[in-house]
């Protein structure tokens, strides 16, 4: 019986541990303004010692996410402190990346020192296709670059979310999309 009880005890302990630091993760969600709120967990890995990555979603399709180490967040390249996907019917639109105060962050170390990339496929029969590979081989797959063949073009904005004004437009590959749609890259 003592070991019943005892065991009742730990259980009672880490379900109280689990909703107090689910809790406490959600003050990073509710500080960005930007995040439709109410907001639910998507994906938690953030490990005991309080190191690792969690993503928020909501009914708006929007995703954020954020990583902490030792319980404090965790700034990446550029100061970036949270990203923002938006999705329109499972297809990612939108990336914002953001500082630890849920402004628009610049990023001089990427190509166009871009706060915000938006997405157009051109070409969404030749994407399906295209993804449909991608999706059978669970992303393990070289493909030849296909940025040439037009088929997803971005378009970059600053930190003032104003259009960044390039030369020609910039087309990235189908599988780079894809690696961006599920969210693989961290800044």
């Amino acid at each position: 019986m003592k070991s019943f009880i005892s065991l009742f005890f730990v259980l009672f302990l880490s379900i109280s541990s689990f909703a107090q630091s689910a809790k406490n993760l959600h003050v990073y969600a509710n500080q960005i303004k930007q995040f439709s709120k109410p907001a639910k967990i998507l994906r938690n890995d953030i490990n005991a010692q309080g190191n690792g990555s969690i993503e928020f979603t909501n009914a708006k399709n929007q995703i954020l996410r954020f990583r902490l180490q030792h319980n404090k967040l965790q700034l990446g390249s550029c100061r970036i402190a949270f990203e923002i996907y938006y999705y329109e019917n499972n297809t990612l639109r939108r990336i914002e990346s953001l500082d630890s105060s849920g402004n628009l962050i610049g990023c001089s170390l990427r190509l166009n020192g871009e706060a915000v990339t938006e997405y157009s496929i051109e070409k969404p029969s030749l994407y399906l296709k295209k993804k449909k590979l991608i999706d059978d081989a669970e992303g393990n797959i070289d493909m030849k670059d296909d940025s040439e063949e037009k088929i997803i073009r971005v378009q970059y904005f600053d930190a003032n979310n104003k259009p960044i004004m390039l030369l020609k437009p910039v087309y990235i590959s189908s599988k780079t999309y894809w690696q961006d749609n599920i969210r693989m890259a961290w800044p």
